[in-house]
C-alpha cells in the first residue's frame, strides 16, 4: 500500500531544509512507515551519488566556471562597445541636425537671399506656367 504522507519532507531532510517540529513528525512516521523509510534510504542513496560524482569532477567544473564567466564578460564587453558605437551616432546625428538648422539660420541675415527667394518664386511661376497650357474658360 502507498503512504499518502508529504514526502517532500524526505528531500527537505536529505537537504537538511527542514523545520523541527516537521522533524519530529517525520521521525515518529518512519517509525512505523516501512514504505517512507524505504522511499527516503533510496533518495539518501540518490543524493550521495550526485554529491560524488561533482566532487570527482569538480575540477572540471572549475574550468567550465572560467569559462563561462569569460564568455559573459566577453558579451558584455561587445555590449559596451555597441551601446558606445550608437551614442556615438545618435550624437553625430544631433550634430549634423544642429549644423543644418543653424546654417539655415545664418542664411536669413545673408543679404540678398530675399530677393533670390522672391527670383525663385517668379521663376518657378513662369516654368509652371509654360508646362501647363493655359484653357480658355467657357462662357
Amino acid at each position: 500500500m502507498k503512504c499518502k504522507f508529504d514526502t517532500s519532507l524526505l528531500q527537505a531532510l536529505i537537504d537538511d531544509n527542514i523545520e523541527p517540529l516537521e522533524l519530529i513528525f517525520l521521525s515518529e512516521h518512519l517509525k512505523v512507515c516501512k514504505s517512507c523509510m524505504d522511499e527516503l534510504k533510496m533518495l539518501y542513496s540518490i543524493d550521495q551519488s550526485l554529491k560524488s560524482l561533482f566532487n570527482e569532477d569538480n575540477e572540471y567544473m572549475d574550468k567550465l566556471s572560467s569559462k563561462t564567466e569569460l564568455v559573459i564578460d566577453n558579451l558584455f564587453a561587445q555590449l559596451e562597445e555597441e551601446k558606445k558605437l550608437k551614442d556615438i551616432i545618435n550624437d553625430s546625428a544631433k550634430m549634423s541636425g544642429l549644423i543644418i538648422e543653424n546654417s539655415s539660420r545664418f542664411l536669413e541675415f545673408m543679404p540678398g537671399i530675399p530677393l533670390l527667394r522672391r527670383m525663385g518664386r517668379t521663376y518657378k511661376d513662369r516654368i509652371i506656367s509654360y508646362a501647363i497650357p493655359h484653357r480658355k474658360k467657357a462662357k
